[in-house]
């Protein structure tokens, strides 16, 4: 086999190109024998960086507020609809440890608009669509430090733009605007 000069040469240049690279890889005894330690907060070649400490959602902002019995308070959080469904969720607090227990058929959703009274949904089982349950019939939550209710209803009318939800035992929240 014959091998010409050209072929010679890139060879040269192919051997003497991965000779340098392998150079480049090793690092200096001095840099090898001591390893590098970073300070906190810093990536070990001077650049610092900064930790990114995630920040709580927000509170939800209360459409309106109305008292309740035995010091508590009702802050209405959102009346929306979805579909054809209606959902109202409401916050209890309170600064004593206080209970708040509500019968579904108790509660109502008012359409300010034909004056008609619109009772809680049920399921396909027959169980009311509301939470956080305290039986089969009712609603219980403890209002201390706050608690969280959620109420399902039909959805009123489009033609409707605001309701008058009523929870037994608290002061009724007139005229909310439905989202939607």
């Amino acid at each position: 086999m014959t091998i010409s000069r050209s072929m010679l040469a890139g060879l040269a240049v192919a051997t003497f190109g991965l000779a340098a690279c392998q150079q480049d890889a090793a690092p200096p005894a001095d840099q090898a024998a001591a390893p590098e330690t970073a300070a906190p907060g810093t990536s070990g070649n001077g650049v610092v960086r900064d930790e990114i400490v995630p920040e709580a959602p927000p509170a939800p902002t209360a459409i309106q507020t109305q008292p309740g019995s035995d010091g508590t308070q009702f802050a209405l959080l959102k009346a929306a609809v979805t579909g054809d469904i209606l959902t109202v969720t409401v916050n209890c607090t309170s600064e004593k440890n206080k209970w708040a227990y509500m019968n579904f058929d108790e509660i109502s959703v008012i359409d300010d608009t034909t004056s008609q009274r619109i009772g809680v949904l049920k399921d396909n089982a027959g169980a009311w669509m509301g939470s956080p349950l305290s039986g089969k019939d009712r609603i219980g939550l403890n209002c201390s430090p706050n608690g969280v209710i959620w109420v399902k209803f039909p959805a009123p009318p489009a033609t409707s733009p605001t309701v008058s939800i009523n929870l037994p035992g608290v002061a009724p929240f007139d005229g909310v605007t439905v989202a939607r």
